[in-house]
């Protein structure tokens, strides 16, 4: 197994309220250089969220899964629909059933985007723990990048340009009617 001690240590720090250093296509122009064979390949999958075999990732996608139909199934049970409940097994389900439910019942639809997102960087972190120098911290930082790229579409001004645009073209079609 590949240690990147030089490299690992060389990324800036990230943190969720934090700036985004780079961002992931940025990173992997760099990461090009340093990072060679399946661990490129694992890599360029956590950048592009395909599927992988990889431990990391796999757990990754198995929160990415959880997180969206606990959302569907919340918001669903919102709107009135009765689904079959699914039995929460172990902590981290449990944690994103918390998480989605707190999030569900804010006001503000920014905070309750910056709570899940909170959440996944914290499962991010438990999946990576103290291997801070292998390929896993690498997809871990990944991971994270892509999280602060998500967060960083999250503009106000732009925010409302697009609820206005939607808004009016919805005042055009009722008056269409």
């Amino acid at each position: 197994m590949a240690s990147y001690y030089y490299y690992a240590s060389t990324l800036p720090t990230l943190r969720l309220d934090g700036p985004m250093p780079y961002s992931v296509a940025s990173f992997l122009d760099e990461a090009k250089n340093h990072v060679k064979g399946r661990n490129w390949t694992l890599l360029v999958a956590a950048a592009t969220e395909k599927e992988s075999k990889s431990s990391i990732l796999s757990a990754w996608q198995s929160h990415k899964r959880l997180l969206a139909s606990e959302l569907a199934s919340q918001r669903s049970k919102r709107k009135g629909y009765r689904g079959t409940e699914y039995p929460h097994h172990d902590e981290a389900e449990q944690r994103i059933c918390e998480t989605v439910r707190q999030a569900l019942s804010l006001d503000d639809p920014l905070k309750a985007e910056l709570l899940l997102l909170e959440l996944s960087w914290k499962r991010i972190d438990e999946l990576v723990g103290l291997d801070a120098f292998s390929i896993n911290a690498l997809v871990a930082y990944v991971l994270k990048l892509g999280l602060l790229e998500r967060k960083s579409h999250f503009d106000q001004v732009s925010g409302n340009s697009e609820f206005k645009r939607i808004f009016a073209n919805l005042q055009i079609e009722i008056a269409k009617q």
